[in-house]
């Protein structure tokens, strides 16, 4: 059985962005590719942005709009991320792998990648039937950029990729996540990592807080109070010992 190996980086933005297209107008756009000149690209946190030249040397303003991620996530997936060494060792090498994308998921109720409803574009060509050949070729253009710089993606959706790994190699706090169990090395919520993973399924909040050991203090009190009941004797079982102790004021000379 041959494995089946997940999509790359650029193959992944334009299913998303060009799914809804219709197939001949696509191709137009595409076939234009080469008389657009010198197009700009400004990839920031929310948007795609370009200048591209169009007939008789006009020049048209074009942009690609995305929601960037919401940043109340980023702490917690800070400390998710020091329990993920291949995570961490991926993403500093450029790279967004799938577990990262699930993480974020998993997290904020959407992945990395976004929705085809969540990206809209706009163009100063004023054609009529939107998507025009220019927004069109940026799509192309972006995704062909994802292919050597995946990490693009993250600049989009306003991920702050170098404070989040400064941060996930720090000493944690006193409140961090325990060690996994059974001497694993990564996370396994975070798993599998095929194509066909689950990145939309959005955790409860009790299993969100159960990730993010937010019960980890009480659990501890819950365990440390059962130990010292067992190992402390009963009240009737003490007395019983002071009573038979040679020591006690009640023993013999």
């Amino acid at each position: 059985m041959s494995e089946v190996l997940a999509p790359s980086m650029g193959e992944r933005w334009r299913r998303v962005t060009t799914s809804v297209v219709e197939g001949k107008k696509l191709e137009l756009a595409l076939a234009s590719l080469p008389s657009i000149g010198n197009p700009r690209i400004r990839i920031q946190s929310g948007a795609i942005q370009a200048e591209m030249e169009g007939v008789m040397g006009a020049l048209n303003e074009v942009s690609i709009r995305v929601p960037p991620l919401p940043s109340k996530i980023w702490p917690q997936v800070v400390r998710v991320m020091r329990r993920s060494q291949s995570m961490r060792d991926s993403l500093r090498k450029g790279t967004v792998p799938l577990s990262f994308d699930r993480l974020v998921a998993r997290i904020a109720g959407e992945a990395v990648f976004p929705e085809a409803r969540q990206v809209t574009s706009a163009c100063t060509c004023g054609e009529i039937d939107p998507p025009c050949r220019h927004v069109l070729a940026l799509h192309e253009l972006y995704s062909r950029r994802l292919e050597d710089k995946p990490w693009e993606l993250l600049t989009l959706r306003g991920v702050p990729l170098r404070d989040l790994l400064e941060q996930a190699e720090r000493q944690p706090d006193g409140d961090e996540l325990p060690p996994l169990a059974l001497g694993a090395k990564e996370e396994p919520v975070l798993f599998p990592e095929g194509e066909r993973g689950e990145l939309d399924m959005v955790l409860s909040v009790g299993q969100i807080r159960s990730l993010l050991g937010s019960h980890q203090q009480t659990a501890q009190q819950v365990v440390r109070a059962t130990i010292d009941a067992f190992l402390s004797p009963e009240p009737a079982e003490a007395e019983a010992v002071d009573e038979e102790s040679p020591d006690s004021d009640g023993a013999e000379g």
